[in-house]
This record gives C-alpha cells, structure tokens and sequence, in this order.
C-alpha cells in the first residue's frame, strides 16, 4: 500500500501546479485582451482624426491655425460623445478592450477637455482676445450661440469633482452630471455658429448625437432609481 501522506502531498503538488498553470493562462489572456483592447482605441482614434481632417479639408479657409481650431473642436465634441455614450456600455466595454471602463472613461474625458482647452485658446491666440472664454449672458441666444465657454467651465467642474471623488464621496456624482448639460451646450454651439456645422447634415448628425447623450444620461438615471428601490 501507497503512504497516505505521500500520495497526499503528490495530490496537492498536481492541484497546485495546475492552479498555476491556470493562473498563466489567466495572465496570458489578461495580457491579450489589453493588447487587442489597445488596438480597438487606437483604430477608433485614428478613425476620428481621419474623419475631422476629411471635414476641416472639405472647407480649407484660413491657414493653419484656423484649421488647428476647427479640427480641436471637433475632436474633442466627439471625445466628450463617446464619454458620455460609453457609460452605458460598461461591463460589455471592459470585456472587450480588457481594462476597468473608468480607465478608458478617464482617457476619453481628459483628451476631450485637452482639446476643448485648446480651441478656444487657438481663438484667443487669433483675435488676441482673452475675452473668448467668458461667457455670455446677455441673451438666450448669445448664450447658446457661445454655448462653448460655460460648456468649458462645466467640464473642468466635472473633472475636478471626479479627481476629489474620495473626498466629497458621494457629492461628485451630482456634480459629473455636469459633462451631460456641457455637452448640449457644445451642441447649441456647433449647430447655431460652428464653421464645420453649417450643412444641415451635419446639424442633423450633431441633434442625433445630443438625443443620444440625452437617452444616456435618462437611462442611467432611471436604472439608479430602480436599483435604490429594491434596496
């Protein structure tokens, strides 16, 4: 007869060592979909960049830093898009690109106010007027026609409450709400006085995407509601 105590620890080295080799594998596909997670964000950057610089060289006016200022605010309207839009595809987001969703949320959110930063300091830069990122109350419409200076501030707010997110607890969520209504502003912007939105294509496409934004944030806020009362 075998020694129990030595058929045991055989027992338990084989249970180990495939543990370990499941472990690896874990690893090894982790790592794989990171990598093809990598990918997928690079392709729909490039994609983006491709598709702003066919509409900014649709309309070549101007020179070089009107086109800077023209292809920073697109982008960063579509990076702000995606953001908000992203949110509501979360758990299918982190098992396709193999990363927790707030890492690409905060990737997409910081390029989307990085550019948003950078247009209006391309205006400033042109006209030499630091008075482009103050906003306008003195009309509805004005407002909404410069919707892009309060949407600038609105996202800095917003990103600044996700930062200290520890410390104000539960508070930053409220405050984040903010990105939604920056977004609509953006929109009001783009569609009353942005250069490359003039067509009524890309009006219609600019309404679609806020109505999309707008679903989003109903959706999230209706599903929060639901989870608070079964609690």
């Amino acid at each position: 007869m075998r020694d129990p105590a030595r058929a045991a620890v055989r027992w338990w080295g084989r249970l180990a060592s495939v543990r370990r080799r499941e472990v690896e594998v874990a690893k090894t596909s982790k790592g794989a979909k990171r990598r093809r997670g990598t990918v997928y964000l690079v392709v729909v950057g490039a994609v983006a960049v491709a598709v702003v610089a066919v509409l900014v060289a649709s309309r070549p006016f101007g020179g070089p830093l009107d086109w800077g200022i023209r292809g920073a605010a697109l982008l960063a309207y579509l990076a702000i898009f995606l953001a908000a839009v992203a949110s509501a595809f979360m758990r299918r987001l982190t098992m396709l690109l193999g990363r927790p969703f707030v890492r690409t949320h905060h990737v997409l959110s910081v390029a989307g106010l990085a550019l948003a930063s950078l247009h209006p300091l391309g205006v400033a830069v042109r006209s030499a007027d630091l008075g482009v990122f103050l906003p306008n109350f003195s009309s509805l419409r004005l407002l909404l026609s410069l919707g892009g200076r309060p949407a600038w501030y609105l996202m800095g707010a917003a990103a600044l409450a996700a930062v200290l997110r520890r410390r104000i607890k539960g508070s930053w969520r409220g405050i984040h709400v903010l990105n939604y209504v920056a977004f609509l502003l953006a929109t009001a912007h783009a569609i009353l006085i942005g250069t490359d939105f003039f067509s009524p294509v890309m009006k219609a496409v600019a309404a679609v995407m806020a109505l999309g934004v707008a679903v989003v944030f109903v959706r999230k806020r209706v599903e929060r509601s639901k989870v608070r009362r079964r609690k």
